[in-house]
């Protein structure tokens, strides 16, 4: 596939309220997700930071107080030694400073603070992951309240005419040109459109509370929402190049770069650490003292472990091919996510197509119906039946238009169009 088409040219709205771009930025300002995701970021800096620390040491100090039974020589033995001039002490307090200095660690310093350094730049994409999905759901519920609320004016609208008809069917009933169980099917046709309503109604109100806490605020006005400019097709051209770019899957690039430097680790089990120690201290007792130093090396070299060097290389090796393989799979599901949302915004323009046909037919065949009705060659029933089919019609109409607008923004989701809003 080399080039994708997609719809976004702005066509015609009607502002009177809220929009959408206000809510969306709100969200990306209160949104506490995108505020946990910036807290993840600082605590892998943090991380980055700690190990780095680590190649230049540690300095601590010490602080040891002792009684003894009976007075212990104060510091240790040097050749020669005079009985005469040892001193013992029964308290003894010894104050010291030590310096240890990793000078080789098999490359597992370096390779931590690699990956410190990747884990950081995953979180960043994280962040921006999490804000492209966030917009599309703040979109996606924002555009379901607006075919819902056309829905909703469409069933008030059906609710009046039955009301309407009502009126004037028992207007004919009270001089016998009707038949009183006319009335009774009105009435039925009416508990129906109001149980429609209720409906509708609740799901707008669940929806504008989910737009809350999307958004992260109870505060927000929902009360009136502005309808979105209508879209038109356009191109997006070298769709493969597009897809090559999109931080999914750079996302899948830094794990195995991650994994990779988990297998140089894991090698580096295998070669010895080397230390560099160095300490200062003071022996103190009955009022002597004697300073201490000392300074040298420590070479470790582990030379049997069970077979956990060996595992452990071989589960950073799969987590390498692991990470090659999700990869692999998240560009398929990328390519098959695009087609879907293609197909749906030309099922929805096609739907939107009918659908007006059938509104505008419908509208005819329930005038048709009403002037049958009141000239007395047509029964009650049929004409219900097409101011039902009328709603239906209507319904269908603003539930294939929004779902052209939920498909565009589907496809820009995919796309990732939305992190840099």
């Amino acid at each position: 596939m080399n080039s994708i088409i997609a719809g976004l040219l702005l066509a015609f709205g009607i502002s009177y309220g809220t929009t959408l771009q206000e809510l969306i930025d709100q969200a990306v300002k209160n949104s506490p997700l995108l505020k946990e995701k910036k807290v993840d970021i600082k605590i892998q800096e943090a991380k980055k930071k700690s190990i780095k620390a680590q190649h230049f040491g540690e300095l601590k100090a010490r602080i040891t107080g002792t009684k003894y039974e009976d007075s212990r020589i104060l510091y240790p033995l040097t050749p020669p030694i005079d009985p005469r001039r040892l001193i013992g002490a029964e308290h003894q307090l010894i104050t010291a400073l030590s310096y240890t200095l990793p000078l080789f660690t098999g490359f597992e310093l370096r390779k931590n603070t690699e990956i410190a350094s990747l884990g950081k730049r995953l979180k960043e994409i994280d962040f921006l992951l999490t804000k492209n999905q966030l917009i599309f759901n703040v979109k996606s519920t924002y555009l379901k309240i607006l075919e819902l609320e056309k829905s909703l004016q469409a069933l008030t609208a059906y609710k009046k005419s039955l009301e309407k008809l009502y009126e004037d069917v028992e207007l004919a009933v009270k001089i016998g040109r009707k038949a009183e169980v006319d009335l009774l099917k009105i009435n039925y046709q009416l508990e129906q459109a109001k149980s429609e309503i209720s409906k509708v109604k609740n799901s707008i109100n669940t929806l504008k509370q989910t737009l809350k806490y999307l958004i992260g605020s109870e505060e927000i006005d929902l009360s009136h929402l502005e309808d979105v400019k209508k879209t038109q097709t356009i191109f997006i051209p070298d769709l493969n190049r597009k897809i090559a770019g999109l931080d999914a899957l750079k996302k899948a690039d830094l794990s195995r770069e991650i994994a990779k430097r988990k297998v140089d680790i894991a090698k580096g089990k295998y070669l010895p650490r080397i230390y560099l120690n160095a300490s200062a201290q003071r022996n103190m007792g009955n009022s002597e003292y004697k300073d201490l130093w000392q300074i040298g090396f420590l070479i470790e070299f582990t030379l049997f472990d069970f077979g956990k060097r060996k595992n452990q290389y071989i589960q950073s090796k799969l987590e390498m091919e692991k990470a090659r393989l999700l990869k692999q799979n998240l560009k398929l599901k990328i390519k098959k996510d695009i087609v879907d949302a293609l197909n749906r915004i030309k099922t929805a323009e096609s739907g939107i197509k009918t659908a007006k046909k059938q509104v505008d037919y419908a509208k005819m065949v329930e005038e048709t119906e009403k002037a049958k009705y009141e000239e007395g060659v047509s029964d009650m029933f049929h004409l219900l039946y097409a101011k039902a089919q009328k709603v239906k019609a209507e319904t269908e109409y603003y539930r294939a238009v929004y779902e052209k607008e939920r498909a565009v923004s589907y496809l820009y989701y995919i796309l990732e169009e939305f992190k840099n809003e």
